[in-house]
């Protein structure tokens, strides 16, 4: 259990998850998972399906809402599970919009720019499906 310098307790979160990033339009990425237009996020470790975690704006600072894994898998696996169709080329530019929107990013450029920036590897991350709860 931990403990929220905020002076209030949650039970049954072991994990809190750091939302720091912005968007390409300036957007805290915290505040579009508040509002549940950012359900998907790209982390280096996973967190196992069920497991119910904070969402910080910043270290330190007061949860602004609680989310539960629903679905995760490797990056790299979940493009080439569902980045391809029949027709390759227009599949993965759908594929990939569709995911730098549930990421709160406007555009892959923007999602995967904001990657380069952090020294991140695309297949080096999980994706990690969310649903808020109360």
């Amino acid at each position: 259990m931990n403990v929220f310098k905020c002076g209030f307790y949650i039970i049954g979160i072991e994990k809190n998850m750091i939302f720091i990033a912005k968007n390409e339009k300036g957007i805290p990425t915290w505040k579009l998972a508040r509002d549940g237009k950012k359900t998907v996020t790209r982390r280096i470790k996973a967190l196992p399906v069920g497991k119910e975690f904070a969402i910080q704006p910043s270290r330190g600072k007061c949860a602004v809402c609680r989310a539960r894994v629903i679905t995760l898998c490797n990056s790299l696996d979940h493009f080439k599970k569902f980045g391809y169709d029949t027709d390759y080329h227009e599949s993965v530019i759908a594929y990939k919009e569709k995911e730098a929107k549930l990421e709160g990013f406007n555009s892959w450029d923007g999602l995967m720019s904001f990657f380069q920036e952090k020294n991140i590897q695309f297949a080096d991350t999980f994706r990690i499906e969310y649903k808020l709860v109360n």
